[in-house]
């Protein structure tokens, strides 16, 4: 594909650096298309066509590509320094559905896919290619728009999947930014669950956050490197330790067992218990689990969330999140049990379990 993206964008690229007027450009791009396959004998390519728009009216896109006679997509034109403006936009999609097509392109100072996703107001940009050659993009494109591979469902099969991709890339930015903004607060409150789950034994929860208290850390863009963000440390308020009484604060450490298992720390024992629920009832569905484990249970991070959630809340830190903790409802959600569990909310819990005919030990 790099060989035929190159045949088909060298032309347009040399244009560019030419500053050839729209017509000319125009008429490069109809030669180049027949490099993807698309032939104006065959009346593959329809250059600037009259087409009816009621009684009256009509309407002429600058090029109309065809296959076997059908409509497929069309192609919106303007110079090759131009810069794209948003009526250029409404206009390719206005192209787009008054002849009820998926898909319009844009080329100009670069090259521009429009899919025009279902309910959506507005048609969704999903490529945006650069007119140079050895495009990786620019090989996606040759590939999909060559008149061999082309057909209405496999395109909108491809922009689907491009939409969902731009989507995770779009969460996976947010979450960057967040981290980099907030770097100390997220970093900290990572470890201290890690810690008090490694060390439970061992330390208190106000031992590991004093200890947490003299690190800082930092984040900062690799791609990016004049953005460094650091932090420091929110101060722990400090405490008048009374001579006479001398008291410290303590941790919790009750274990408990589900059904004769092994003793396990708060949050892994809500994991397990959800988890062998879910075991003897593989048929519930989401809904009907967050009536078994009301959020009320919890508090305000809820027993159970989707994984689309905790991925568009930044929250997986709150959530058993890991692949081999994810669980799966009978109706197909993924989701995450929330790991916040302590001595305030553990016996609602315990008791939702007895309810349900489990037997919960607990052992001090």
């Amino acid at each position: 594909m790099q060989e035929k993206w190159n045949n088909f964008v060298y032309a347009l690229s040399e244009a560019k650096k030419k500053g050839v007027d729209e017509d000319i450009y125009h008429e490069k791009i109809e030669n180049q298309l027949q490099f993807l396959g698309w032939l104006p004998y065959k009346g593959d390519i329809c250059h600037k066509p009259n087409i009816p728009i009621g009684n009256s009216n009509y309407i002429q896109p600058d090029i109309l590509v065809k296959k076997e006679g059908e409509d497929q997509f069309v192609i919106e034109v303007k110079r090759p320094v131009h810069s794209q403006s948003e009526r250029e936009r409404v206009q390719l999609e206005s192209y787009m559905r008054q002849l009820k097509l998926d898909i319009g392109i844009y080329i100009g100072e670069h090259i521009e896919v429009f899919y025009d996703m279902p309910k959506c107001k507005d048609a969704v940009s999903i490529l945006r290619i650069p007119l140079e050659l050895d495009n990786k993009l620019g090989m996606t494109f040759a590939e999909k728009f060559s008149k061999e591979n082309f057909s209405k469902e496999s395109i909108v099969a491809f922009c689907e999947e491009r939409i969902k991709e731009m989507q995770r890339q779009s969460d996976l930015k947010k979450i960057k930014e967040n981290l980099i903004t907030d770097a100390q607060m997220h970093i900290t409150e990572s470890l201290k669950t890690y810690l008090l789950e490694k060390y439970e034994d061992t330390f208190s929860e106000e031992d590991i956050r004093g200890m947490l208290s003299t690190l800082i850390f930092t984040a900062k863009d690799k791609e990016q490197k004049p953005i460094v963000v650091q932090t420091t440390a929110t101060p722990q308020p400090s405490y008048k330790e009374d001579v006479k009484t001398k008291t410290k604060a303590k941790y919790d450490y009750t274990k408990y067992s589900l059904n004769g298992g092994p003793w396990l720390g708060k949050g892994r024992f809500v994991h397990s218990l959800v988890s062998t629920y879910m075991e003897q009832h593989p048929n519930t569905t989401f809904q009907e689990l967050e009536q078994i484990f009301p959020s009320e249970l919890q508090g305000s991070f809820g027993v159970v969330k989707t994984m689309e959630y905790v991925s568009k809340n930044n929250d997986r830190r709150r959530y058993f999140d890991k692949t081999d903790e994810i669980l799966r409802t009978g109706d197909g959600v993924f989701f995450a049990v929330s790991t916040q569990w302590g001595i305030g909310n553990i016996s609602n819990i315990v008791r939702r379990a007895k309810n349900l005919g489990f037997t919960v030990k607990k052992d001090s």
